[in-house]
Parts: C-alpha cells; structure tokens; sequence
C-alpha cells in the first residue's frame, strides 16, 4: 500500500512538471511569435459608436463619449491568461504616450463582478488604466471577436482603422513608435 502511494505521489509530480514544462514553452513560443506588431486592417472602416460599456460606477460609455482622441480599445477577461499577462504591457502603454489625444481604453467581457476585476486589476498594479466592463459579454460579437484578447485601433471619429489578434507587448519601442505616428497624423 505504501508503496503504490508513492508511485501515485512520484507520477503525480512528474505529470506536474512535465505539464508546466509543455504550458511555459506554449506561452513563450505564443508570445515570440506575436511580437512582429502590425496592425490588420478592417475590411471597411467600421463604425463603433452604438458600442457600450460601463466603469465601475456603473456609468455607461459609448465609442462617442472618446470622440476627438485616437483610442486602443482591449476587450479582455480575467479568465484569458494572454490578457492577464499583457495587462502590464498596456498600463504601461498609457502611462507613457498616454494624453488628451490617445487613450489606452481596456474593457473587461465577462460576467464577473466589478468588484473582482478591480481586485485583479489591484494585485497586478494597474495604475493608469480605467476600469470598463461589459457584463453583457455582447461587444465581442458586436466586433466579430475570434477571441480575446483582441485590441481595436480606433480613430477620433470613432472609426475602427486597424486590429491586433492575441496578446501583445504594447510597451515594445516598436509599438510604441508606430503609436506615436500614428497619433500624430491623426492630429
């Protein structure tokens, strides 16, 4: 008996290790390959403007409430382990070229309570991004989401111009400096 509990014991560490051995090299693997940023472009410059969403306060927002700034718009879920790690990414993001002309706009799809999404949002210290939330879940279907996270690039008229599929480093200079472009042309 003791023995074959020990068997149990030593296979279950090694199915541990393995499995966390296969899940690093996934992620890392996922991530190198998405570090080549370009942005695709919508088909047709979308118009968002009917797009809600509230804060935690429970106040409602529309693309239109942005209009006259350029906008990243992240749809993410505390759930999304690419969303959890790109979060710090686009904190950063905001705090750096961040201003009354470019707004870092992250928003939560999913049913959870603000509450719980502060509180994650706390733990990893996001400091320079508001809180939104969609507890409708129905942004996503509304842009056509093949899944999150997916990041909308979104002009002061309120018009999609370009997308990001998957998780990114928004804080990389070469996202940074396209940004950067981008936002001064649009001014």
């Amino acid at each position: 008996m003791i023995k074959s509990k020990k068997k149990l014991i030593f296979l279950f560490i090694i199915i541990s290790i393995c499995s966390y051995l296969i899940l690093s090299y996934s992620i890392k693997f996922y991530f190198s390959e998405s570090t080549n940023f370009k942005l695709s472009e919508p088909d047709e410059l979308s118009n968002l403007s009917k797009i809600e969403f509230n804060d935690s306060d429970g106040v409602n927002y529309i693309i239109s409430d942005f209009r006259g700034k350029m906008i990243l718009m992240n749809l993410w879920a505390t759930w999304c382990l690419p969303c959890r790690v790109e979060m710090p990414s686009l904190d950063n993001l905001q705090k750096e070229i961040g201003d009354k002309n470019f707004q870092v706009v992250i928003v939560a799809v999913e049913r959870t309570a603000y509450s719980e999404i502060d509180k994650f949002l706390k733990e990893i210290a996001i400091e320079n991004l508001k809180n939104y939330h969609d507890p409708t879940t129905m942004l996503g279907q509304h842009i056509n989401a093949k899944g999150l996270p997916v990041t909308l690039l979104i002009n002061k008229k309120g018009k999609e111009i370009g997308r990001f599929d998957g998780p990114l480093e928004w804080d990389s200079k070469e996202v940074m400096d396209y940004l950067t472009k981008l936002k001064e042309l649009n001014n």
